[in-house]
């Protein structure tokens, strides 16, 4: 598995200092945050959890297309050998794809359905960070929807996407007694960023 001080070294290699990578950054530092308060209860691997939010987006690196930048994210994870970090990129994707829906995208012949806690969390994380802001789960569906409003079968499987990742906020919040919303907006405040 990469260490983070790698994975980071690698965001940078493919994305130069392009706005994007605020993104990955500030969704990882969230993941660290949640992750923490997590592995008590959950016996996460905070490292893969902070690993794959930092690097869910290194698809954009070649292009920001909704579905395809967590394949290219895949693809260039998978041949560099990070096998376990590009399925992350895969199955970030509308929280997760089924087998048709994967390789309808070019994807291989399997399920990109998140299979771990760590990587259920990714995408949930994922809707909390609007660019390197924190957000509310609604607004980020909410923008979402904005940005593509002209890709019907996308948003469609988009609100299937939100269900579940507003399920697992839900689901969470209760079993921990906080808003992972809240969490999500200290891990970004001033002081969390630095």
């Amino acid at each position: 598995m990469l260490t983070y001080d790698d994975a980071h070294a690698l965001l940078h290699r493919y994305g130069g200092d392009s706005p994007w990578i605020r993104h990955c950054m500030a969704v990882s530092r969230v993941a660290a945050r949640v992750g923490a308060l997590m592995m008590p209860k959950y016996g996460l691997d905070v490292d893969y959890l902070t690993v794959g939010a930092l690097l869910h987006d290194i698809g954009r690196y070649k292009t920001h297309d909704p579905i395809m930048h967590g394949v290219e994210g895949y693809r260039l994870l998978t041949s560099l050998g990070h096998h376990r970090e590009a399925f992350i990129c895969a199955s970030h994707i509308l929280c997760g794809m089924s087998r048709a829906e994967a390789s309808r995208f070019g994807l291989p012949d399997q399920d990109f359905l998140p299979l771990d806690m760590e990587q259920r969390l990714v995408p949930m994380l994922d809707s909390l960070v609007e660019f390197d802001k924190p957000t509310t789960l609604e607004q980020r569906v909410l923008s979402i929807n904005r940005r593509y409003h002209d890709k019907a079968w996308f948003l469609v499987r988009m609100q299937q996407a939100a269900a579940t990742a507003r399920g697992l906020l839900e689901e969470l919040d209760l079993e921990l007694g906080i808003s992972l919303e809240q969490v999500a907006a200290e891990a970004l405040s001033s002081e969390g960023a630095s």
